[in-house]
């Protein structure tokens, strides 16, 4: 009975929830499940999970499907794996309820949910009375809830908890209604049965969805730039065509945010800070994150396509990429880090490929090993912050607690070549053609050292929870590092 012990006191009790008290408790409490006591939809969760565990399964859905609907909740819920503790649940549902327990009430949780499901969350809850959900091929949603409940309440009589225009025909079998949604719902509710009550919960903000999207991170294809202006060529037409690509790039990667949040949805639920992502804490739902990812990436190759072909294959090739990082290769040791630092190189080979930019191979020694010493940084900090997820093998990754000194080592490893690179390349042909007084660029290499060491500083510090690139938007010393780099190009390109 922790549950109710944790949501019944007055403090926990939501002001949105404050008021709604019945006038009677005789009646029996019918509670819907999907979208009223949690946020999400357990058939989704199914199919998320499904994704990661059995992609392959996935072309089982239209057979199962054909056999009716209740078959396919019941297919997905044998082979998904849910872990109810860290659903995200409405607490403001969860507290009413908790208080009509305590005061005697009879409480049953009634679902178009699979029945096996619905059981898990009853027993985890610790609320309900009896539970009743889809089983033997009974999809129980709509008319078939409500005449569930007419024939096994009627003499009793009974309330009813809902959040969707499919339980209309049980709202007004009830004897009264409660209504977790808008205001539109509950007007509509309340023109054919007594409403005593809302709770109400808003569609996904435009702040949801902008974090979503990682609208933040978009300062990672900034590097897209990165090409045209080494080259000391800066003309309108390339920038507009970076510009362009940039935005492009933008959503591409944006699209692959939303897919890997969803296929780490049930691992991040367990992670200290990734818990309040918009899809792991409920606020974005699964279906809308679906679709909104599939039209973003086909979008952003199509127009890349209109723009420049040989791009659009970078473009795909990300794509492609990004989505194998996510379903498999983030969980082999080493090689998710290697494939962590290229996409950044792959950002830079971009930007080449619109501007028509040739790449030095000095360059791209630098920049594997620099971003090499990011990646390290970022799963580091990852490692040190989850470490209890580490050990119950929760965390998505395939590393152990030990492996943190490891990373320690690569990272500022691959530090020190990074800048022995960039003192080298000074010297190289390419340099000498392009910088009046190339030696003043041996100054960049003490300003990039102390950058790395200091980001690497703050990652043992346990500073770092976010992408180190993301992470020195906000940095003003960054700032001031990249200003500095920019006054030692300005002088070995035009000082006399």
């Amino acid at each position: 009975m922790r549950t109710i012990e944790k949501y019944a006191g007055e403090e926990n009790y939501p002001d949105s929830a404050r008021d709604i008290l019945p006038q009677s408790t005789s009646g029996v409490l019918c509670v819907d499940l999907d979208g009223t006591v949690l946020k999400t939809d357990l058939v989704w969760e199914c199919i998320i999970s499904l994704i990661k565990l059995q992609p392959s399964a996935l072309l089982l859905l239209p057979f199962w499907l054909i056999r009716g609907r209740g078959e396919l909740k019941r297919q997905l819920a044998e082979r998904a794996r849910l872990d109810m503790s860290t659903m995200p649940y409405r607490t403001d549902v969860l507290a009413f309820l908790a208080m009509q327990r305590r005061q005697g009430r009879h409480i049953a949780l009634v679902t178009a949910s699979d029945s096996s499901l619905a059981e898990r969350v009853a027993s985890h809850l610790g609320l309900f009375d009896e539970v009743h959900g889809t089983r033997q091929g009974r999809n129980l949603k709509g008319r078939e809830k409500a005449a569930l409940l007419l024939a096994k309440f009627s003499s009793r009589g009974f309330d009813y908890i809902g959040d969707s225009y499919a339980d209309l025909p049980v709202w007004k079998a009830a004897r009264a209604g409660y209504v977790v949604g808008n205001k539109d719902l509950a007007r509509k509710v309340a023109s054919i049965a007594r409403v005593e009550g809302v709770f109400e919960c808003k569609s996904a903000s435009v702040l949801s969805w902008f974090r979503a999207l990682r609208g933040h991170h978009w300062a990672k294809n900034m590097l897209l730039f990165l090409p045209l202006l080494l080259s000391h060529k800066l003309d309108n037409r390339a920038f507009v065509a970076t510009g362009i690509g940039f935005l492009l790039f933008s959503l591409c990667a944006s699209s692959i945010y939303i897919l890997n949040d969803l296929l780490d949805l049930h691992s991040d639920r367990a992670h200290p800070w990734k818990a309040k992502r918009p899809f792991a804490s409920g606020e974005a739902s699964v279906p809308a994150g679906l679709m909104i990812s599939t039209l973003l990436v086909a979008a952003s190759i199509a127009i890349g396509f209109w723009l420049n072909t040989a791009f659009s294959c970078v473009l795909a090739a990300y794509v492609i990429t990004t989505m194998w990082y996510t379903v498999q290769l983030k969980r082999v040791p080493l090689v998710d880090v290697f494939v962590l630092s290229g996409f950044y190189s792959i950002r830079i080979w971009a930007g080449s490929v619109i501007t028509s930019v040739p790449l030095s191979d000095w360059f791209l020694a630098f920049s594997f090993f620099f971003f090499f010493s990011l990646a390290t940084a970022k799963r580091y900090s990852e490692l040190l912050h989850a470490g209890e997820l580490v050990q119950t093998g929760n965390s998505g990754r395939a590393y152990t607690q030990g492996d943190r000194d490891l990373f320690v080592h690569l990272g500022i490893g691959s530090s020190f070549s990074a800048v022995l690179i960039l003192a080298l390349y000074v010297h190289s042909n390419e340099v000498l053609s392009l910088y009046r007084k190339p030696g003043l660029l041996l100054l960049i290499c003490p300003v990039i050292l102390y950058w790395l060491s200091r980001l690497w500083f703050r990652a043992n510090r346990g500073e770092l929870d976010e992408d180190p690139v993301v992470l020195s938007i906000r940095d003003p010393v960054s700032y001031a590092i990249a200003a500095a780099i920019l006054v030692v190009l300005f002088l070995s390109s035009y000082s006399g």
